[in-house]
């Protein structure tokens, strides 16, 4: 037996231009349908054929409900109740005849309505385009009319098998057919039904502009920051939502990593947020439990959570969650069409793969300046930021200092104890220098046991305050399973010492070399590059 669709592609193929349309597109389609039977009170004969599956098998049953109730007779054809895909039971309806076919998805592969009423006439019919389905769902051809001859076409087809499953129900199907049989063609219902379908077409393109305007804005950086405001910013404005926020978890935790947040001001005009300020405009703490979806979330909850009035969604990457995005509406009763949850993935698939870049330029960039032992700047990052520290001076008319710390005897270390031992001693003076120095400073790794910290907007006089106060903290805190270690250090200022930046380093250098020839843990400075003192701490 052939499908409803191939009947009426082929008996009347000049009067039909099949449209090609997602699973969440047919599924409005034929809730169009069924809306013009319940807002305008029609009392019309219905034929639908549909799988009773669903995600919301609650909605589903009330749509259906709804229609029954108004209508004079509502025929259902659908797989019966060993289809592995159905969800849902219809409830018993004195107006509802059920006609469930063991092979009924052989036979029609696409869902079908037909509405019939003295004023008004139409039909939508589909099939399943072979192989073209993806991961959203299934691809279909589809068409529809509201010619009363393709009707006929379909009411004889449909009579058939009614007649050849319930022979008894034949007599009362042609009354009813006699009954609805439309007199005249009232224009208003089609009407009612091709501008809803027009404003799910523009609603469409609306979300499809959005999700490629993301897509766009977030393949054009690899800042984190960037590409989650960009995507939080054009998802709450295209989706009309009170407020929406996107959060990412550090790695291998539920620990927030960073969070943007869109939300809508009264007036209709969008605010921004991020980073510490989302406390002015939306608790964190809120959002956090809400968007807790993954790392210890289980399989069967990572889908999308819709309530009617918010709508979340986790971001995953090789299928581990790495944050998720939250939006929520003012409106208690709005429900999330399938198109914007379509949508919210599309935008959550895309983060994921962009955060997930966006952390390995990271990892990269963080690999290529730093010092892999001692987690300090490296010599290429200190030449590139010193450059650019002694031209801020210039342009601020500042200065800038340059401490130069030698580890005394680390050879002996290495040779006594191990170069473990020695990497230790490495690890524990870096990590005194980060705590004794202002944030704006660097402080890099020079090489083998030499360390330097530049100091912006720092005097000779201030820098030596500082370099006495490193060499004391170094000195008073032991390595642990080494002992005490001591450093001797070399300051240099530019520009009233040092006029350029060899000048600069030679100069911390030198002055170095005064305090291991004065005995070792000791600071020193030179006044100017030909200078041969020292000054003493």
């Amino acid at each position: 037996m052939h499908s409803l669709y191939y009947l009426l592609t082929e008996q009347h193929r000049d009067e039909f231009a099949p449209m090609r349309c997602s699973e969440q597109t047919l599924s409005r389609l034929l809730g169009y349908f069924e809306d013009v039977v319940t807002e305008n009170k029609l009392h019309p004969l219905v034929i639908e054929g549909r799988c009773l599956n669903g995600a919301d098998p609650v909605r589903e049953t009330k749509r259906l409900h709804a229609l029954t109730e108004v209508s004079q007779r509502v025929y259902l054809f659908s797989c019966d109740s060993e289809c592995p895909r159905r969800s849902w039971q219809c409830s018993s309806h004195s107006a509802l005849t059920t006609l469930e076919e063991r092979n009924d998805h052989q036979i029609e592969t696409g869902p079908f309505i037909l509405v019939m009423e003295a004023r008004f006439c139409g039909l939508l019919a589909s099939r399943v385009v072979p192989e073209e389905g993806n991961g959203n769902g299934q691809t279909y051809d589809m068409i529809w009319t509201f010619d009363p001859n393709v009707v006929f076409t379909a009411i004889e087809y449909l009579m058939a098998r009614v007649s050849a499953q319930k022979p008894k129900e034949r007599e009362r199907f042609l009354m009813l057919v006699n009954f609805c049989t439309p007199h005249t063609s009232s224009l208003r219902f089609a009407l009612a039904f091709t501008t809803k379908v027009t404003l799910m077409i523009q609603r469409q393109n609306e979300l499809e502009m959005a999700t490629n305007r993301i897509s766009s804005a977030i393949s054009n950086t690899l800042e984190i920051e960037q590409i989650l405001q960009s995507a939080v910013e054009e998802v709450g404005r295209v989706l009309r939502a009170r407020r929406a926020a996107l959060v990412i978890w550090q790695e291998g935790s539920n620990v927030p990593e960073g969070m943007s947040i869109y939300e809508r001001s009264g007036g209709g005009q969008e605010e921004r947020s991020n980073g510490a300020d989302t406390t002015l405009r939306l608790d964190p703490s809120d959002s956090l439990e809400r968007l807790e979806l993954a790392p210890g979330t289980s399989a069967a909850n990572r889908a999308h959570i819709a309530t009617p009035c918010s709508l979340e969604m986790p971001i995953t990457y090789r299928n581990i969650s790495i944050g998720g995005l939250l939006i929520e509406d003012d409106r208690a009763l709005r429900n999330w069409e399938d198109e914007e949850v379509l949508m919210v993935k599309t935008v959550c698939d895309q983060l994921s793969v962009a955060i997930s870049h966006a952390r390995l330029f990271r990892l990269i960039q963080t690999q290529a300046m730093t010092d892999a032992l001692t987690t300090l700047f490296n010599h290429r990052y200190l030449q590139e930021r010193l450059d650019r520290e002694m031209k801020l001076a210039d342009r601020n008319n500042q200065q800038v200092s340059l401490i130069l710390l030698d580890l005394d005897h680390l050879k002996h270390i290495n040779d006594t104890l191990g170069h473990r031992s020695g990497d230790v001693t490495l690890c524990h003076v870096s990590s005194i220098m980060k705590d004794t120095v202002r944030d704006v400073d660097i402080c890099a790794r020079y090489g083998g046991e030499e360390f330097v910290i530049i100091l912006p907007q720092c005097d000779r006089e201030s820098a030596m305050k500082v370099a006495e106060r490193l060499r004391e903290a170094i000195a008073s805190r032991p390595v642990p399973k080494v002992g005490r270690v001591t450093a001797s250090i070399g300051v240099a200022t530019y520009p009233t010492g040092a006029k350029s930046k060899e000048e600069l380093i030679e100069m911390a250098d030198r002055a170095m070399y005064l305090a291991k020839a004065a005995g070792r843990n000791r600071v020193r400075t030179l006044a100017h590059r030909n200078y041969s003192g020292i000054d003493v701490r």
